[in-house]
């Protein structure tokens, strides 16, 4: 079964499990897409941050920790399937910046995993701090986070890779993602 296939399937059980009327994913072809097999990215959130992620940013968006909490990337989203990361400091409260012009965002669904890069919005810059892309596919991937779909971030900032993993959030339906 192909990836697109696998997505559908995945999307199809939690849509009629949880009552949620969406419309399928759509490729779009705005980001750089590496698919790989036969990866597992399970992982536990039994830990405690001393913050809550489930609060909004300083551009009310979700909150992912980076590293030991090190660093925090912010995402936002619409339903078109524009997504845009910010960095942020480790109060996940000011922006920060670095030399990377892109961050990827790995997702996994049963054994096929992807990676998306999105690229910064000042490419000419030298220091970045925003990141864009529309991918419906994505998006959809991302709110599927805790439902069969394993999601992580990964960005370079000063030299050293720093990785965080997805957490599902309430997407304005009444329930949990």
């Amino acid at each position: 079964m192909n990836f697109i296939a696998r997505i559908c399937l995945v999307t199809t059980a939690i849509v009629s499990i949880t009552g949620c009327d969406k419309g399928g994913p759509t490729q779009s072809h705005n980001a750089t897409e590496v698919t790989e097999g036969g990866h597992d990215h399970g992982h536990d959130h039994g830990h405690d941050h001393g913050h809550d992620h489930g609060s909004e940013g300083p551009h009310g968006g979700h909150i992912l920790g980076l590293g030991d909490e090190e660093f925090h990337l912010e995402w936002l989203h619409n339903e078109s399937g524009k997504l845009t990361f910010y960095l942020l400091d480790a109060a996940a409260k000011a922006d920060v910046s670095t030399a990377a012009k892109s961050i990827d965002i790995t997702t996994t669904i049963i054994d096929e995993t992807a990676t998306v890069t999105l690229n910064t919005t000042t490419p000419d810059g030298d220091e970045h701090n925003k990141f864009e892309a529309i991918d419906p596919v994505l998006l959809e991937r991302l709110k599927l986070v805790g439902h069969g779909v394993a999601a992580s971030a990964s960005v370079q900032i000063d030299g050293k890779q720093y990785t965080g993993e997805f957490e599902h959030h309430d997407h304005g339906h009444g329930h949990s993602h």
